[in-house]
This record gives C-alpha cells, sequence and structure tokens, in this order.
C-alpha cells in the first residue's frame, strides 16, 4: 500500500535518525518504483540492475542531508532520472567506439518490457503499448516511465514534475509530446503486429534489422498514415492511459533485492528462527506449489508468495541458484519483501601490493597463485577441453581447442589485467573493451559504466584451486564467493567446502587459444 505523504515524512525522519527498520521500511516500499521508472527508461535489465541499485545507495547515502522529508519519493525518482541520464551519456560514449558491438550486446539483452508483459501478463493493446516504448526517443522513453506510473496511480503530476526537474506546467507540455510520439509508436508497432502483415509494408520494410529506431519509426508510421488497412488498425487504438489504469508495478527480482542487502541497504527487520537448512528445504518444496499455481490470481495467493520471501532469505543467501527457482514462482503483482539478510556484505581488506589471505573453495587459507597478466585462456579442470567462453555476452564453458575456428577461440581467449577493483587481483577483458562480470550471479561480458560496483562485479582474485596445479577465482566483491560451472552455466557462488564445488570452481590458466 502507497503510504500517505504523513507517514512517509515520518518514516523518513525516523530512517535519518538511523532507525534501520525504517531504513528497510523505505527501501522495499519503494524500491518498486524506482525499478519500474528505471526499467521502462532504460530496457535492457542488466543496465536497469546496475542503475537502481546505484540510485538506492546514493538515496541512502544522502538521504542525511534531505531537508523536506515529505517530499522523498520526489526525491528519490529525481536521484533515478540523473542516473539514468548518466548512463545514457556513458553508453552514447562507448557506442561511439563499439557500435557493432554493443548493438549485438543489446541483442543478447534481457529486456524490462519482455518482463513487464510476462510478470504482469499483458496482452493485446496493453502488451502492445508496452512494446511500444522501445520505438519512443530516449527523452520521450524517459518521460514515458514515469507518465506510466502517474497513469497506473502509483505518482502524481507533481511529483512527476519535480522528478525531471521542471514546473507543472513544463511537465505537462513534456507528457504530451511524449504522447503524441507514443501513439505513432503505438501505431508502428501495431502495423508491424498485424496477421497477416500488410503487404505493401512489407515493402516498406526490406533492409530493416528488426531494432526500432527513429529512422524506421518514420518510415513505417508514414506507411500506416496512408494505408486504408493500417489505418483502421490505428484507429481501433484505445487511450493509452485506459490501458494502464491500476496497472500493478513489475516486482523485483529477488536478486536484485539480495544484492542490495549485500551492500547494506537492508538491515533485515529480525533473524530467522529457522535454520539455513529448513529454510532451503520449505524453499524447495513452497516453490514447486508456487510454479504449479502460476496462473492463479487470488490474492491469498500473491500474499502467501510474498511471505516466501522472507522464508526463503537465508537459503538465497547459502545458495543463489535458488533465486532463479524462487523467482520464477512469483506471480504478476507481488514486490520485493523485506528479508533477513545481511546488514552488509563482508568487508573486504587488503594492504596496497598485498594479497588478501581468504578461504579457498576447500577452506584453507592461501596465498594467491602467480597469473600472468596478458592474454589466457581458461580451462575447467574436472571438464577438460571445456573453456571458460561467452556467447550471446553470457559466460559459459565451451569446447574449444587449437583447431577450432578463429571465432570459436577467440571468444575463449581473454587479457588479463590488473584488477579494476583490487590490487593483486586481476579482470579479464576482451578485443573491444568489454569486461567479464558478474551480475546477478550469472557471468556475463559487459561495458564499463564506471561505477563502483561495476569494478568489484569485474574483478577476481586468484586463489589456490582444490585441485594441483589449478586456481579458483574469487569475487572481489564477494569474499568466499567463487567462479563456478553448474554444468557449462557460469556462476558467481558461494564456496560450501565440498569437494565438488572445489573441483567445479577450479580452472587452469593455459596460453591464449587466439594466440
Amino acid at each position: 500500500m502507497r503510504p500517505t505523504g504523513t507517514s512517509e515524512a515520518a518514516l523518513v525522519v525516523a530512517a535519518q535518525a538511523g532507525d534501520r527498520d525504517a531504513v528497510d521500511e523505505l527501501v522495499t516500499t519503494y524500491l518498486p518504483l524506482v525499478y519500474n521508472a528505471v526499467g521502462r527508461a532504460v530496457g535492457p535489465r542488466s543496465d536497469v540492475d546496475d542503475i537502481v541499485q546505484d540510485t538506492m545507495l546514493r538515496a541512502l547515502r544522502d538521504l542525511p542531508a534531505l531537508r523536506t522529508p515529505e517530499s522523498f519519493r520526489a526525491w528519490l525518482l529525481t536521484i533515478a532520472v540523473r542516473q539514468v541520464g548518466t548512463y545514457r551519456h556513458r553508453r552514447t560514449a562507448d557506442s561511439a567506439r563499439t557500435a557493432m558491438l554493443d548493438e549485438a550486446a543489446d541483442i543478447a539483452d534481457d529486456d524490462f518490457d519482455d518482463l513487464a508483459i510476462l510478470r504482469l501478463g499483458l496482452s493485446g493493446q496493453r502488451g502492445q503499448a508496452a512494446r511500444a516504448g522501445r520505438w519512443l526517443d530516449p527523452d520521450n522513453r524517459t518521460v514515458l516511465s514515469l507518465w506510466w506510473l502517474e497513469a497506473a496511480g502509483h505518482l502524481s503530476r507533481t511529483d512527476l514534475a519535480a522528478a525531471l526537474g521542471s514546473t507543472v506546467a513544463h511537465a505537462g507540455v513534456r507528457v504530451q509530446r511524449m504522447r503524441d510520439q507514443f501513439d505513432v509508436c503505438r501505431a508502428v508497432v501495431v502495423g508491424l503486429e498485424a496477421g497477416p502483415r500488410c503487404s505493401g509494408l512489407d515493402a516498406v520494410l526490406v533492409g530493416w534489422d528488426g531494432r526500432p529506431n527513429p529512422l524506421w519509426r518514420k518510415r513505417i508510421a508514414r506507411h500506416v498514415r496512408t494505408c486504408a488497412r493500417c489505418g483502421r488498425l490505428a484507429a481501433d487504438l484505445v487511450p493509452a492511459e485506459s490501458l494502464l489504469l491500476a496497472l500493478a508495478l513489475v516486482p523485483v527480482p529477488l536478486a536484485l533485492t539480495v544484492e542490495l542487502a549485500r551492500q547494506g541497504a537492508l538491515a533485515g527487520a529480525s533473524a530467522a528462527s529457522a535454520s539455513a537448512s529448513a529454510a532451503a528445504s520449505a524453499g524447495a518444496s513452497a516453490g514447486a506449489s508456487a510454479g504449479a499455481s502460476a496462473g492463479a490470481s487470488a490474492g491469498a495467493d500473491a500474499v502467501a508468495k510474498v511471505g516466501l520471501v522472507g522464508q526463503f532469505a537465508h537459503a538465497v543467501v547459502a545458495h543463489p541458484l535458488l533465486v532463479i527457482a524462487i523467482t520464477g514462482g512469483l506471480v504478476a503483482g507481488t514486490a520485493a519483501a523485506t528479508t533477513n539478510l545481511p546488514a552488509r556484505r563482508p568487508a573486504v581488506a587488503a594492504a596496497a601490493g598485498q594479497v588478501p589471505a581468504i578461504l579457498d573453495p576447500g577452506g584453507s587459507a592461501t596465498t594467491a597463485p602467480a597469473v600472468p597478466l596478458g592474454p589466457v585462456s581458461l580451462e575447467s579442470a574436472n571438464a577438460p577441453g571445456r573453456f571458460v567462453a561467452v556467447a550471446g555476452g553470457i559466460g559459459l564453458l565451451s569446447p574449444v581447442s587449437s583447431g577450432s575456428p578463429a571465432p570459436d577461440r577467440a571468444g575463449a581467449t581473454f587479457e588479463a589485467v590488473a584488477g579494476l577493483a583490487g590490487t593483486g587481483c586481476v579482470s579479464f577483458r576482451v578485443t573491444d573493451g568489454r569486461y567479464l562480470r558478474h551480475s546477478s550471479w550469472r557471468l556475463r561480458l559487459d561495458r564499463d559504466n564506471g561505477t563502483a560496483l561495476f569494478r568489484g562485479d569485474a574483478t577476481f582474485c586468484p586463489r589456490r584451486g582444490s585441485i594441483p596445479g589449478t586456481t579458483s577465482w574469487e569475487s572481489q566483491n564477494y569474499p568466499g564467493w567463487f567462479l563456478r560451472h553448474v554444468g557449462d552455466v557460469l556462476w558467481v557462488d558461494r564456496s560450501d567446502a565440498s569437494a565438488g564445488f572445489g573441483e567445479d570452481s577450479s580452472f587452469r590458466v593455459r596460453a591464449p587459444l587466439a594466440g
């Protein structure tokens, strides 16, 4: 339930005074709002998670300086809009150097709009409206993200104007300009998705690569305006605000909530009474039940699933792969819940020029093995012939050899460079300047966005592997969490000190396959 202005102000004042329960409530109440605003403004979900994390952490850092607690909602969204602008500026600068590779990465990345359609069960004109947002100019996409929340009843026009840094009157002008372009984009989508598609439009689309952009928006819209068949389809569209009335927020992925908890944004209201093993057992059975009833829409089911998040908290911390299973069973409309998670991530402390002695996957204190900087390939110790590689921007193990095609060998070759975030650690870079990083526990290839979060995610510290002559790679910003494979999928996972984990997280540093 949305807090009233009075309760919101009181909550902010309590949080400013150091009340950790109030901080938790602020984060869990407003995280879904920020996640939806950023998601609809940006698109690619990996970028959305980073921006949302930066927004929430900046807000908590600057909260004591907020002089008008009653304006917290607008103040928070102002930070989010500013972070989106920073992201776009950096992305534009990066794309000038790596345009083709960036486009390929975008295609591979999951999109927030697809998540919204899936989680909220959007169909028909509602689903088309979600997809139409991709065709907007960037500035209008930001306005859409805020207006969408306003139309759905989650935001006031005053809050929208404050987030845009304008007066209410000028915000109204910007909204109207966005809506004019949004109507064009909706007409474009309805024309593209017509079945069967107009033959005249097919002729117009010759040479289109399938990605929304202003040039093709203009061409397709021109056809829709002049084509009697496509024009009738566009004329049947109902006003967008009618589609958005009382529309729920897209639930926040539990992995993002866990990440914020580890960064100190959530302290947890109370300690769990059940052990981690009991929580894991409850999570497994309840998760299966949730998956079986995903189609149900009864309010009781939704409430039950929100409660499950709290039950699963310790299990999630113990094993991040449960995040995928749990979030897959949540129904649309459930928000991130307050969870019993650590108040702070483990501290990372190392003197300059030294490698911290941290437990390796086998459980013994180690000194970092020597790892040469420069081009390398990483072979799985317990899956010989399978190397760390990337496909579609996602890290996996792939069978590669010196006789493999050049593109396959290049995809399994990385340049080990001095760690972006830690002395004695390394980062793995590819030829276009992107780095291997973990995001929502998965290993992926991504651009450096200049944040401390990215630098930590993209830095790995070498440890002695459990198999002689091998190396394990510990996450710099998650001590005790290591790169490992589960089948051919690569994750960052917490060591359980078992022999199996040690083998799965051990790799041989080989000469570069692409050398």
